[in-house]
């Protein structure tokens, strides 16, 4: 019990916001594009979700990609919204963090759950 309510308190909240911090004290500058290049990036990824922890590292890692690539993608914090930790479990199947949702039109939506793979999945689209 002692053991889980430390690594709670040392390791999510003491690392993850000093982690935070140095996120974004060391944060690069986002790529600049074209307005119409741009534009035509924000279409392809407005129905992308990431589902994350704002102190997950790995979390981290993917947002800081994202920022630095200019990948605009909607944030999902299930740490603070049960709505979308609910969603996260019931339709990608675990509450693994970060889980990036992309939506498919016939059929079920794909749910990334490892860094380096969305990552890797991010990249192959750009």
């Amino acid at each position: 019990m002692i053991r889980k309510i430390l690594r709670r308190v040392l390791g999510r909240v003491l690392f993850g916001n000093l982690l935070r911090v140095i996120n974004y004290i060391t944060l690069p500058k986002p790529i600049k594009r074209k307005a119409s290049v741009q534009a035509t990036i924000d279409k392809v990824t407005k129905d992308l979700s990431l589902y994350q922890f704002v102190t997950c590292p790995f979390c981290i890692k993917v947002t800081r990609f994202m920022h630095s690539n200019a990948i605009n993608i909607e944030l999902k914090d299930t740490q603070k919204d049960d709505h979308h930790k609910s969603d996260l479990i019931t339709f990608g199947g675990k509450q693994q963090v970060p889980c990036l949702r992309v939506p498919q039109k016939e059929q079920q939506d794909i749910w990334l759950y490892e860094s380096d793979e969305i990552i890797k999945y991010l990249k192959k689209m750009f």
